[in-house]
């Protein structure tokens, strides 16, 4: 099925449920960016608060699942009303035989952050396992990955909440490898496994090389390998037994209770959150429209770009401190910005200027930056083959 085709079925199947289930009503359907999240509710404020979601899960996972700028066709996402749900779990990742990943999730207003997060992170999960293998009967997101992701994402988002991790860790003994990466959906979900999957994605990433230990572990078990063979194959030569393997975990374990660690972002992910932050989508009837900053800046007495300004503002407040020194200047100068609205004109535009040449420097630095070490690893790689 190509992309224009699964999109279309898709649509049609939304649209159809829709007009069936909530008496004609027609659901408004958003889009993160082509390629990544696309949104269908029949209430168009759930729809924006799971887009918001998924943007910003889109943002936090893209360096540790190294995801490409699109995929071929994005995670389709309907959202539910909680009257018309008939399943029973709060929400469900389809893979068609096509390779389109849908997930259905019931919605209501007490719906809980947790499954709203799983829900997306599940759904791309899906979506990249079979990107890299096709469909079939093997690809999976397994559990303590799908958690791990989930908890990546809370404490990246929110400084607070590694501080709160990291003290709830010190309580906790590491689980065993074996229960951890063997931890199937139905079974139990204790906090010891929730904290040690976030703590061992984090070391995983830690320990890989430039061999690319991490993405190959990750390309195995989303293929459907059991954990421990794909840890085994992937970090080859990191421990000869089962004792060395829980000892080497251990040692992350413990690394990351005492350490003092800053949740920062590397050079791409603080881009993506501020360009996010930037960016303002409003919806005009049916259609979608982006204002430019500077405009969103001058408008006055308009409730719903009000409400835009303070939720981005509060967003960004939360990661501002977390963003790669790169783009550091840059954060500062757009909350300055967003703070800037309503006040005299010059104020306002003086902001958007000084925003403007931050996210110019820091876009230069971080080209240059990779050039270098670009550079740097060819000129290694001659030197060895010589």
């Amino acid at each position: 099925m190509n992309c224009a085709r699964a999109l279309t079925v898709w649509l049609a199947l939304a649209l159809g449920a829709a007009r069936t289930d909530a008496a004609g009503a027609v659901p408004v359907i958003f889009q993160t960016a082509p390629g990544r999240f696309e949104i269908a509710a029949v209430d168009a404020t759930a729809a924006q608060a799971v887009v918001a979601r998924a943007d910003e899960a889109w943002r936090m996972l893209a360096a540790p699942l190294a995801l490409p700028d699109a995929f071929p066709t994005p995670v389709f996402v309907r959202v539910v009303p909680e009257a018309e749900w008939r399943e029973p779990v709060v929400f469900r990742v389809i893979v068609e035989a096509g390779g389109v990943v849908s997930v259905r999730l019931r919605w209501s207003e007490s719906t809980a952050e947790i499954f709203v997060r799983r829900a997306l992170v599940q759904g791309l999960l899906m979506r990249l396992a079979v990107a890299q293998h096709g469909v079939s009967e093997r690809i999976t997101a397994p559990l303590w990955l799908e958690l791990a992701c989930v908890g990546w994402w809370q404490t990246r988002a929110d400084a607070a909440q590694l501080d709160a991790f990291k003290q709830e860790t010190a309580q906790l003994a590491p689980p065993a490898l074996a229960g951890l990466m063997g931890w199937q959906r139905g079974d139990a979900e204790p906090r010891d496994l929730m904290v040690g999957a976030v703590w061992l994605l984090t070391y995983l990433q830690g320990e890989a090389s430039r061999a690319g230990e991490w993405p190959a572990l990750l390309r195995r078990v989303l293929g459907g390998e059991a954990g421990l063979v794909a840890l085994a194959g992937s970090f080859a030569g990191r421990f000869a037994d089962e004792r060395e393997r829980e000892l080497w975990w251990q040692v992350g374990w413990h690394q990351f209770r005492r350490g003092r660690t800053l949740p920062a972002m590397e050079a791409r992910e603080s881009r993506g959150v501020l360009a996010a932050a930037a960016r303002f989508v409003f919806l005009d009837g049916a259609h979608e429209v982006v204002l430019p900053l500077r405009e969103v800046l001058a408008r006055e007495n308009e409730a719903a770009v009000e409400t835009a300004v303070r939720r981005h503002a509060a967003e960004l407040d939360r990661v501002v401190s977390s963003l790669h020194p790169f783009y550091r200047n840059a954060g500062l100068t757009l909350t300055e910005a967003l703070a800037a609205r309503g006040g005299p004109r010059e104020r306002r535009e003086a902001r958007w200027a000084a925003f403007e040449q931050d996210w110019r420097d820091a876009t230069e630095l971080e080209a240059a930056s990779t050039a270098a070490l670009d550079a740097l690893e060819r000129e290694t790689k001659t030197s060895t083959n010589r």
